[in-house]
């Protein structure tokens, strides 16, 4: 930035600033609450002509306002509209993998059940459904572990999360990605 147009800006910032200092004496509430109570009547009047209409199922009029003005921690309906460059505006695939980056996504979201079981030992399982994982696992030798020589010993506690396979390819996520997440979270 060039020295002429850092200066227009400090001009600019400090025009704007003396404009809108108030003078002493004057009435600065009233006009505040004037300032704040016409829109929040006009909100209020909009969303009587949206009552009969399902696909404005947002929060408007004086409580979106309350959400606004006391920054919600958790509002009533949250909503975001993002425009796409034009190229991309038609492409649903598109849209839907940048939904897919920005959304936030918990594994809450993607679990269709989760269980703990107790299994005193994991080389040969006591649960009839992991059985064939189970051997199918012993039988490929895993290069990525240290060699622990039977030393380490497995607990006997497992968490079975089954993934709900619809939600993870909407969401454009792969398995190497989850597991990072859930190693991250919960150590080795």
């Amino acid at each position: 930035m060039s020295k002429e147009a850092f200066d227009w800006i400090i001009g600019e910032v400090r025009s704007r600033f003396e404009q809108a200092i108030a003078n002493p004496g004057e009435m600065v509430g009233p006009i505040a609450a004037q300032s704040l109570g016409e829109p929040a009547t006009q909100m209020t009047l909009n969303t009587f002509h949206n009552a009969g209409i399902s696909s404005k199922n947002v929060t408007l009029g004086v409580p979106r306002l309350k959400e606004i003005i006391n920054v919600a921690k958790n509002p009533k309906t949250p909503s975001m509209k993002i425009y796409l460059l034009p190229e991309y505006k038609q492409n649903e695939v598109v849209a839907q993998k940048f939904l897919s980056k920005i959304e936030h996504t918990t594994l809450s979201h993607v679990v269709k059940s989760s269980g703990i079981y107790y299994d005193p030992d994991p080389k040969k399982t006591l649960i009839r459904e992991d059985e064939e994982l189970v051997a199918l696992y012993n039988d490929v030798p895993n290069f990525d572990a240290p060699d622990n020589n039977g030393d380490a010993r497995t607990p006997p506690w497992l968490m079975r999360l089954v993934l709900d396979n619809e939600k993870i390819n909407n969401k454009h996520l792969t398995m190497e990605m989850i597991e990072r997440r859930v190693s991250d979270a919960f150590g080795d």
